[in-house]
């Protein structure tokens, strides 16, 4: 039976713990500030970029690997598997899918299948999760392609965002360039899902906006997996056990996102990412 890994790029923000039990590869993208091009969670903590954050003169930007980067990646799991699915950063976000596939020709003696995850953060750290687990019980890397493809449908992602100030620098959600300045306090509520960035809802207070993405996990039904996801959100942590209180079925696990995905929506997030039940 042919041994399969999972690969993935650091955008996914798998918790570390997971990474280690589930034998996951990843690959650091970059992050760009004050003149410093550095591979996250690498070269640069989370703490460190959160505490950072507010004070810079320049919103930081963000970069893809290098192809000789996934090369490296790929040619590390040579002997260890015969197969690597690579779940990646949504193409509609990034050219990391590319740049992997460029990557992925320098390693002709491994057999890889590249996967859209069409999604970020734990949206692609799910599908990555199942994948490995998958893989762990001796799923061929078809099987693992078709559960993925049943998976993507079904998940959901869900955050309140601190400040519109970090999507309107980004430049790359078209409905909060159109915020105006002296609306910039005002909390939006967003969904990710199939490569979009959804603005479903609008609240000032912070507690507000807590209320509300409870409700809205609600109504999401029944649930196969759910994380709770955050950007050093201070109130992380009681957000954290009132869902847990609503599904004590569950193992909740924590994603604190990384420094790529945090230049995009600042500081303070707090977020859901789930599985619906299938049927």
């Amino acid at each position: 039976m042919a041994r399969v890994r999972i690969l993935t790029d650091s955008t996914a923000d798998v918790p570390p713990d997971l990474v280690a039990r589930l034998g996951i590869t990843v690959v650091p993208a970059y992050i760009q500030m004050e003149g410093q091009s550095l591979r996250d969670g690498e070269q640069i903590t989370r703490a460190e970029f959160y505490r950072r954050l507010p004070f810079l003169s320049q919103t930081p930007t963000t970069a893809v690997p290098s192809a000789h980067e996934f090369a490296a990646a790929f040619r590390s799991l040579v002997g260890q598997a015969d197969e690597v699915v690579a779940i990646l950063l949504s193409g509609s976000l990034s050219s990391m899918l590319s740049v992997a596939e460029l990557g992925s020709q320098e390693v002709p003696e491994l057999k890889v299948h590249l996967v859209d995850s069409r999604q970020l953060a734990m949206g692609i750290g799910w599908q990555v999760i199942l994948a490995a687990e998958a893989a762990a019980e001796g799923a061929t890397a078809e099987e693992i392609l078709v559960m993925l493809e049943d998976l993507q449908p079904r998940i959901r992602i869900l955050a309140v965002l601190d400040t519109v100030k970090y999507l309107v620098h980004s430049g790359r959600v078209s409905w909060a360039r159109g915020m105006a300045a002296h609306i910039l306090r005002i909390r939006p509520i967003i969904e990710f899902r199939e490569g979009e960035a959804i603005l479903v809802g609008q609240v000032r207070a912070r507690r507000q906006a807590v209320e509300r993405l409870l409700e809205m996990l609600r109504d999401w039904g029944p649930l196969e997996r759910l994380a709770v996801v955050h950007s050093r959100a201070p109130d992380w942590e009681p957000f954290y056990e009132r869902v847990r209180a609503l599904y004590p079925h569950l193992e909740i696990p924590v994603s604190e996102v990384g420094p790529v995905i945090g230049s995009h929506i600042g500081p303070a997030a707090l977020g859901i990412a789930g599985i619906l039940a299938s049927g």
